[in-house]
């Protein structure tokens, strides 16, 4: 039996992140291989969940205003009423894939505060996660790197989404100095924690999504293999 792993799938708005984590939780059920998906946040399944997109959906105030320390709690407790049934997935051992987990509250979050405050907020973030609450921690982190000026683009293509009504685009997605920084980021916090840059654009235009899922998918293949 395949040892249970957590894949995590990340990226900026509009990268196409979704698609992927689908593409690779296929991929993997079409290989053989025991697996579950999860996709944070639970609009719709979790009382944090539904509470998250209000926020989002700017129900309850300007969300993105509020500090980075508070807005991170919701984001953490959908995550933990998820535990039980990700460590059953990892005890079972099944590879899990997550549209989206723990480095996505430390990177949007960061993005609210100067870098040299980002530090001290992923240490209480990481600290309550993966300590206090006790989550599992992901085994691979992907980071699907695309330019803002692209993601700008993207974003106003995506499927309706029910937590947001009738608006297209979410408080975060709305704000595109939030997404420059959310970024910038991601992407010092993957070098510093050794996930995988994905890059998705080149010369200005998005590769192929079977390009990109075909990237990640060699690095999952070598993962399991080990």
């Amino acid at each position: 039996m395949v040892k249970g792993i957590l894949i995590d799938i990340e990226g900026g708005d509009g990268s196409g992140k979704t698609e992927q984590a689908k593409r690779l939780f296929e991929h993997l059920q079409t290989s053989g291989v025991p697996t579950a998906y999860f996709d944070f946040p639970r609009y719709e399944t979790s009382r944090a969940g539904k509470l998250t997109g209000e926020l989002l959906a700017g129900k309850h105030g300007d969300f993105m205003s509020v500090s980075a320390y508070l807005s991170a709690l919701p984001y953490a407790l959908d995550r933990a009423g998820a535990r039980e049934k990700l460590l059953e997935s990892l005890a079972a051992g099944k590879v899990i894939v997550s549209n989206r987990y723990t480095p996505s509250n430390m990177a949007h979050q960061s993005a609210k505060l100067p870098p040299d405050e980002q530090p001290m907020l992923v240490e209480f973030i990481e600290g309550l996660e993966y300590e206090e609450l006790d989550t599992p921690r992901p085994d691979l982190v992907f980071y699907l790197s695309v330019p803002t000026d692209i993601s700008v683009d993207l974003i106003v293509q995506k499927e309706k989404r029910n937590y947001l009504g009738d608006e297209k685009r979410d408080l975060a997605e709305r704000n595109v100095a939030h997404q420059d920084r959310t970024r910038a980021a991601y992407l010092r916090l993957a070098k510093e924690k050794g996930w995988h840059i994905i890059e998705c654009a080149e010369g200005g235009a998005m590769r192929t999504r079977k390009d990109i899922e075909q990237e990640i998918w060699g690095i999952v293949e070598r993962q399991l293999k080990q």
